[in-house]
């Protein structure tokens, strides 16, 4: 009996925080990506976002041009790419954050966040809203 990969939305944060640190929570979920152990649903908005943040000066203190683009490219070729069919508005003290919950109940994944307005959900309707540690403490 084959196992289903879990079922992802990385948000930005997640992203960010494995290019800067290859240590922590967020660079073993990466990884796991990498390994195509997990499946990563995205859209071309939240992509762009990805490598704008990480397009800021305040990163290249952290993570050299070279690396950035590392995982820029690899986020988006070891992701589905999807478009929503989901336009709720969810997340009442940030609303940039609805994406990633519309891009979860559209590709029927879980959240993986370390956004504290995401994190105060914990859920919403089918979908998890987890941190970095949670979800690698499921995913055994």
């Amino acid at each position: 009996m084959k196992l289903e990969k879990p079922r992802v939305v990385l948000d930005t944060n997640i992203v960010v925080s494995a290019a800067i640190s290859m240590d922590g929570n967020p660079a073993k979920i990466f990884e796991l990506l990498l390994e195509n152990k997990i499946v990563n649903y995205t859209t071309k908005e939240m992509l762009n976002e990805v490598e704008d943040v990480l397009g800021r000066p305040f990163f290249k203190k952290y993570a050299d041009e070279k690396y950035r683009k590392f995982v820029v490219e690899n986020l988006q070729k070891n992701s589905v790419i999807t478009n929503p069919e989901f336009f709720e508005k969810i997340v009442e003290k940030d609303s940039k954050d609805d994406k990633f919950v519309n891009c979860a109940l559209s590709a029927n994944a879980n959240v993986i966040s370390g956004d504290k307005h995401l994190l105060e959900l914990k859920s919403y309707k089918n979908i998890k809203i987890l941190n970095a540690k949670e979800f690698l403490d499921n995913f055994g």
